[in-house]
Protein backbone atom coordinates (compact mmCIF):
# COMPACT_ATOMS: atom_id res chain seq x y z
CA UNK A 1 0.00 0.00 0.00
CA UNK A 2 1.31 3.26 -1.04
CA UNK A 3 1.55 6.55 0.93
CA UNK A 4 -1.49 7.85 -1.60
CA UNK A 5 -3.85 4.79 -0.55
CA UNK A 6 -2.73 4.87 2.86
CA UNK A 7 -3.89 8.24 3.19
CA UNK A 8 -6.98 7.76 1.74
CA UNK A 9 -7.95 4.81 4.13
CA UNK A 10 -7.17 6.83 6.84
CA UNK A 11 -9.53 9.58 6.08
CA UNK A 12 -12.33 6.42 4.81
CA UNK A 13 -11.88 4.97 8.07
CA UNK A 14 -11.80 8.49 10.32
CA UNK A 15 -15.09 9.74 8.09
CA UNK A 16 -17.23 5.79 9.08
CA UNK A 17 -15.64 6.48 12.09
CA UNK A 18 -17.38 10.18 12.85
CA UNK A 19 -20.33 8.65 11.33
CA UNK A 20 -21.20 5.83 13.51
CA UNK A 21 -20.15 8.33 16.44
CA UNK A 22 -23.27 10.08 15.29
CA UNK A 23 -25.50 7.55 14.55
CA UNK A 24 -24.84 5.52 17.81
CA UNK A 25 -25.28 8.85 19.76
CA UNK A 26 -28.56 9.24 17.93
CA UNK A 27 -29.18 5.48 19.02
CA UNK A 28 -28.49 6.28 22.88
CA UNK A 29 -31.13 8.13 23.17
CA UNK A 30 -34.34 7.58 20.28
CA UNK A 31 -36.04 4.11 21.64
CA UNK A 32 -39.24 2.20 20.22
CA UNK A 33 -40.81 0.87 23.13
CA UNK A 34 -37.57 -0.71 25.07
CA UNK A 35 -35.65 -0.91 21.51
CA UNK A 36 -33.37 1.25 20.14
CA UNK A 37 -33.09 1.61 16.34
CA UNK A 38 -29.23 1.52 16.23
CA UNK A 39 -27.78 2.31 12.49
CA UNK A 40 -24.45 2.44 13.68
CA UNK A 41 -23.69 -1.02 13.08
CA UNK A 42 -23.50 -0.03 8.93
CA UNK A 43 -20.22 1.54 9.30
CA UNK A 44 -18.79 -0.99 10.98
CA UNK A 45 -19.55 -3.56 7.96
CA UNK A 46 -18.97 -1.09 5.41
CA UNK A 47 -15.69 -0.37 7.46
CA UNK A 48 -14.80 -4.13 7.45
CA UNK A 49 -15.46 -4.84 4.00
CA UNK A 50 -13.63 -1.59 2.05
CA UNK A 51 -10.92 -1.60 4.46
CA UNK A 52 -10.35 -4.76 6.53
CA UNK A 53 -10.97 -6.75 9.54
CA UNK A 54 -8.59 -4.17 11.82
CA UNK A 55 -10.16 -1.45 10.42
CA UNK A 56 -13.99 -2.81 11.05
CA UNK A 57 -12.86 -3.39 14.53
CA UNK A 58 -11.19 0.07 15.08
CA UNK A 59 -15.13 1.40 14.42
CA UNK A 60 -16.36 -1.16 16.17
CA UNK A 61 -14.54 -0.20 19.31
CA UNK A 62 -15.52 3.36 19.31
CA UNK A 63 -19.64 2.45 18.95
CA UNK A 64 -18.55 0.55 22.15
CA UNK A 65 -17.14 3.35 23.80
CA UNK A 66 -20.20 5.47 22.87
CA UNK A 67 -22.65 3.18 24.25
CA UNK A 68 -21.27 3.31 27.97
CA UNK A 69 -22.74 6.37 27.39
CA UNK A 70 -26.02 5.23 26.84
CA UNK A 71 -28.43 6.22 29.75
CA UNK A 72 -29.05 2.01 29.93
CA UNK A 73 -25.79 0.74 30.26
CA UNK A 74 -25.62 2.91 33.91
CA UNK A 75 -27.33 0.08 35.80
CA UNK A 76 -24.70 -2.27 34.55
CA UNK A 77 -21.70 0.44 34.94
CA UNK A 78 -23.00 1.12 38.61
CA UNK A 79 -22.76 -3.13 39.16
CA UNK A 80 -19.56 -4.12 37.24
CA UNK A 81 -17.91 -1.07 35.51
CA UNK A 82 -15.03 -3.41 34.10
CA UNK A 83 -17.23 -5.96 32.77
CA UNK A 84 -19.36 -3.39 31.38
CA UNK A 85 -16.48 -1.56 29.29
CA UNK A 86 -14.90 -4.88 28.17
CA UNK A 87 -18.17 -5.99 26.74
CA UNK A 88 -19.45 -2.83 25.27
CA UNK A 89 -16.31 -2.44 23.43
CA UNK A 90 -15.26 -6.49 22.31
CA UNK A 91 -18.81 -7.14 21.11
CA UNK A 92 -18.97 -4.45 18.36
CA UNK A 93 -15.19 -4.67 17.75
CA UNK A 94 -15.73 -8.26 17.64
CA UNK A 95 -18.28 -7.67 15.23
CA UNK A 96 -16.03 -5.72 12.92
CA UNK A 97 -13.27 -8.08 13.07
CA UNK A 98 -15.43 -11.08 12.05
CA UNK A 99 -17.05 -9.04 9.40
CA UNK A 100 -14.02 -8.24 7.74
CA UNK A 101 -12.52 -11.76 7.61
CA UNK A 102 -15.82 -13.32 6.49
CA UNK A 103 -16.19 -11.14 3.31
CA UNK A 104 -12.08 -11.92 2.83
CA UNK A 105 -12.72 -15.47 3.23
CA UNK A 106 -16.17 -15.09 1.07
CA UNK A 107 -15.31 -12.76 -1.74
CA UNK A 108 -12.70 -15.62 -2.87
CA UNK A 109 -16.12 -17.39 -4.18
CA UNK A 110 -18.72 -14.51 -4.99
CA UNK A 111 -18.61 -11.02 -3.82
CA UNK A 112 -21.94 -10.80 -3.64
CA UNK A 113 -21.91 -13.68 -1.06
CA UNK A 114 -19.20 -11.66 0.47
CA UNK A 115 -20.98 -8.48 0.93
CA UNK A 116 -24.51 -10.24 1.91
CA UNK A 117 -22.73 -12.37 4.82
CA UNK A 118 -20.34 -9.86 6.35
CA UNK A 119 -23.08 -8.05 6.63
CA UNK A 120 -25.50 -10.14 8.51
CA UNK A 121 -23.16 -11.37 10.55
CA UNK A 122 -22.54 -8.27 13.12
CA UNK A 123 -25.81 -8.14 14.34
CA UNK A 124 -25.60 -11.75 14.87
CA UNK A 125 -21.92 -11.67 17.01
CA UNK A 126 -22.65 -8.18 18.09
CA UNK A 127 -25.92 -9.74 19.89
CA UNK A 128 -24.35 -13.35 20.69
CA UNK A 129 -21.55 -11.75 22.58
CA UNK A 130 -23.94 -9.35 24.54
CA UNK A 131 -26.32 -12.42 25.97
CA UNK A 132 -23.28 -14.34 26.61
CA UNK A 133 -21.20 -11.29 28.30
CA UNK A 134 -24.94 -10.47 30.13
CA UNK A 135 -25.24 -14.46 30.87
CA UNK A 136 -21.48 -14.56 32.42
CA UNK A 137 -21.40 -10.85 34.46
CA UNK A 138 -24.58 -9.86 35.11
CA UNK A 139 -27.72 -12.36 35.94
CA UNK A 140 -27.34 -11.68 39.79
CA UNK A 141 -28.55 -7.92 38.92
CA UNK A 142 -32.33 -9.49 38.35
CA UNK A 143 -32.29 -11.22 41.72
CA UNK A 144 -33.49 -14.34 42.70
CA UNK A 145 -35.77 -14.75 39.87
CA UNK A 146 -32.93 -14.82 37.25
CA UNK A 147 -34.69 -17.41 35.31
CA UNK A 148 -37.56 -14.37 34.23
CA UNK A 149 -34.34 -11.98 33.32
CA UNK A 150 -33.46 -14.65 31.15
CA UNK A 151 -36.96 -15.13 29.52
CA UNK A 152 -37.33 -11.25 29.15
CA UNK A 153 -33.33 -10.60 27.57
CA UNK A 154 -34.09 -13.32 25.22
CA UNK A 155 -37.36 -11.70 24.08
CA UNK A 156 -36.50 -8.31 23.77
CA UNK A 157 -32.60 -8.83 22.98
CA UNK A 158 -32.72 -11.71 20.39
CA UNK A 159 -36.10 -11.92 18.68
CA UNK A 160 -37.24 -7.51 18.75
CA UNK A 161 -34.14 -5.64 18.78
CA UNK A 162 -31.61 -8.56 16.57
CA UNK A 163 -34.62 -8.52 14.47
CA UNK A 164 -34.49 -4.85 13.64
CA UNK A 165 -30.87 -4.45 13.65
CA UNK A 166 -30.58 -7.84 10.98
CA UNK A 167 -33.08 -6.65 8.89
CA UNK A 168 -30.76 -2.83 8.76
CA UNK A 169 -28.22 -4.76 8.29
CA UNK A 170 -29.24 -6.90 5.59
CA UNK A 171 -30.68 -4.47 3.76
CA UNK A 172 -28.95 -1.19 4.06
CA UNK A 173 -25.00 -2.38 4.24
CA UNK A 174 -24.94 -4.15 1.15
CA UNK A 175 -26.75 -1.22 -0.64
CA UNK A 176 -24.19 1.36 0.59
CA UNK A 177 -21.09 -0.80 -0.24
CA UNK A 178 -22.57 -1.32 -3.66
CA UNK A 179 -22.98 2.74 -4.01
CA UNK A 180 -19.27 3.14 -2.61
CA UNK A 181 -18.34 1.10 -5.59
CA UNK A 182 -20.13 2.98 -7.70
CA UNK A 183 -19.06 6.09 -6.78
CA UNK A 184 -15.33 5.04 -6.82
CA UNK A 185 -15.73 4.10 -10.10
CA UNK A 186 -17.46 7.16 -10.57
CA UNK A 187 -15.08 9.45 -9.01
CA UNK A 188 -11.77 7.49 -8.75
CA UNK A 189 -12.20 7.37 -4.78
CA UNK A 190 -9.26 5.34 -4.23
CA UNK A 191 -11.29 2.85 -2.94
CA UNK A 192 -10.20 -0.83 -2.79
CA UNK A 193 -12.93 -3.68 -2.81
CA UNK A 194 -11.21 -6.75 -4.72
CA UNK A 195 -13.71 -8.02 -7.05
CA UNK A 196 -11.35 -10.79 -8.22
CA UNK A 197 -10.95 -14.63 -6.87
CA UNK A 198 -7.67 -15.08 -5.44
Amino acid sequence: MNSQQRIRKIAGVGILTALAVVLQFVANYITIGQVNINLSLIPIVISAIIYGPFSGALVGGVVGVIVLFAPTTGLFLGYNALATIILCIVKTALSGLVSGYLFKLLRKINLSLGIISSSIIVPIVNTLTFVIGVLIFFLPLYGEDSNNAVKTLISTVITINFLIEFLICAILSPTLVYLVKLLDKRFNLGIQINTEKE
